[in-house]
């Protein structure tokens, strides 16, 4: 893990995933690329034409702002040990991260507001970024201003594709972990079994604990928020949307859940 892309936007929780990504740097001896994307859809007005406008006062205000915010990260970085450089676009925010995530190990975001979004909040993107993103993706809670690579992770395991792969992208980190737990709640049809996971990991150097349970025991997010905070994690690892995204979007789901009212840390893959 040694390219770590941050999102920057002027938003409240910036300083919160900032600490964070540098924290993973530290921790892996990886390279920051800060990525700013002004969204300029955000600001485009029509015409009675049908054409598409943005004022050139309203686009200078939108270059101070990008400008006033390399600044201050500028100031902030010349005092850590961590190499990094500044790369700033235009256009849709989630899809820009996911295009510069192609040549990344991590991309480090912001959970969305659990509360109505405010001008503040950060942008809503982790959806679009987690399930199109060419690597894992670190979403950092409301708050959180530190990242301890090495202390406990739990994985939810639900014997599918995306569970499999998040391991397999996330093995450098995983290594780095004082303890891995896997957390997996039996269904019917399963491609995996959670005995694989145990021994994929252990072809790594990987010791991981078993806990199983069922679907009588709870809701699956539910269970693996319980034992992350009963084993202290760090940080929650699970496949992004191992269900369709449709199904997910409609009907909520572990990856939805966990990546929008976790209090601990979440790596998602796809």
């Amino acid at each position: 893990m040694k390219s770590v892309l941050l999102h920057v936007f002027e938003d409240e929780e910036l300083d919160s995933r900032l600490s964070v990504a540098l924290d993973v740097c530290r921790a892996h001896d990886a390279h920051l690329t800060c990525a700013y994307v002004t969204p300029y859809a955000s600001y485009v007005g029509l015409d009675p034409m049908g054409g598409v406008f943005t004022s050139g006062a309203l686009i200078d205000s939108l270059r101070e702002t990008e400008d006033r915010v390399c600044a201050k990260l500028e100031e902030h970085l010349s005092h850590e040990d961590v190499r990094w450089d500044w790369q700033s676009y235009d256009g849709d925010p989630a899809q820009t991260l996911v295009s510069v995530s192609s040549l990344m190990d991590l991309v480090v975001l912001s959970q969305a507001g659990r509360d109505r979004a405010t001008s503040a909040s950060p942008l809503s993107v982790v959806d679009d970024v987690a399930v199109n993103a060419g690597c894992a993706v670190l979403v950092v809670p409301k708050g959180v201003k530190q990242f301890d690579a090495m202390a406990p992770v739990v994985i939810g395991w639900n014997a599918s594709e995306q569970s499999a792969r998040a391991i397999r992208e996330t093995v450098p980190a995983l290594k780095l972990a004082a303890s891995v737990t896997l957390v997996s709640v039996s269904e019917e049809g399963e491609e995996f079994p959670s005995t694989d996971a145990s021994a994929y990991l252990s072809r790594h150097g990987i010791t991981s604990d078993l806990r199983t349970f069922t679907d009588a025991d709870g809701a699956p997010d539910i269970l693996i928020m319980e034992v992350a905070k009963e084993v202290g994690a760090g940080a929650i690892l699970i496949g992004a949307y191992g269900h369709s995204r449709l199904r997910e979007t409609l009907l909520g789901g572990v990856t939805r859940r966990l990546s929008t009212q976790s209090d601990i840390p979440v790596l998602l893959s796809r």
